[in-house]
């Protein structure tokens, strides 16, 4: 109301209570416009993409690029050229390669003049050979033995021994312990038998000397040899 009783053409304005706060202009986060790229934000697909940038060398690094390219390649033909010479000097094994084969009589022989017995040296069949032959003088045990290893034609191979002085600690050496099988007859002809795994043993007495026969090869690779050892070595 004016002071007349009539009506105001400027309404009063109520008055902010003491501890209103004041508007400020910060704007809503809601409401603020979306940033191309932030999180949770795609991006306007109406923006270009920069173009990517090739990296230009410069002639120097170029230059070094080279040189190293260069470097590489020498170091390889180097190398190839070292290990060609070395491989035409030692071939590639084959099995032709591990045919050594020993005259064993000859080292049989040579033997002789140091044995209380006569080292065997088998007359083996075509196709079978020995590919190593050796006395054994200086054993743990001091005893002296012959050795040697037999090939056959079917790639088996048997280990043979012969002494004239067993003692278990020897024989337990060189059956690698081998469990005591029982017996195994071979014409008529009777061995002791032991096994280890896959390796079976023959021992007999041939004359003036023990024989053993050592093989992983199955029995008849066994028997094939204790029956040659039969016919060359007398029994007594």
């Amino acid at each position: 109301m004016g002071e007349n009783g009539g009506v105001s053409e400027h309404p009063e304005v109520p008055a902010a209570p003491a501890n209103a706060t004041e508007p400020t202009d910060t704007p809503d986060p809601a409401d603020a416009p979306a940033q191309p790229g932030a999180t949770g934000q795609a991006a306007d697909p109406h923006l270009e993409h920069e173009p990517e940038v090739t990296p230009i060398l410069t002639p120097a690094q170029a230059k070094r690029a080279n040189q190293t390219l260069k470097g590489m390649i020498i170091s390889v033909l180097l190398t190839v050229a070292v290990a060609i010479p070395i491989i035409l000097i030692n071939p590639p094994n084959k099995a032709e390669t591990y045919r050594d084969q020993i005259d064993v009589a000859a080292v049989a022989a040579q033997a002789a003049p140091d044995a209380d017995f006569t080292p065997w040296a088998p007359k083996l069949p075509e196709g079978d050979y020995v590919n190593f032959a050796r006395w054994i003088a200086k054993n743990v045990d001091g005893i002296k033995y012959w050795e040697f290893g037999v090939v056959t034609k079917d790639d088996t191979f048997v280990w043979v021994r012969q002494t004239d002085t067993p003692n278990p600690s020897w024989l337990a050496a060189v059956t690698e312990n081998a469990t005591p099988a029982g017996s195994h007859t071979v014409d008529g002809t009777e061995w002791e038998l032991r096994t280890k795994e896959q390796n079976q043993i023959l021992i007999g007495a041939r004359g003036k000397s023990t024989l053993v026969l050592s093989s992983d090869s199955g029995m008849d690779t066994l028997d094939g040899l204790a029956r040659l050892a039969q016919s060359e070595i007398p029994a007594k």
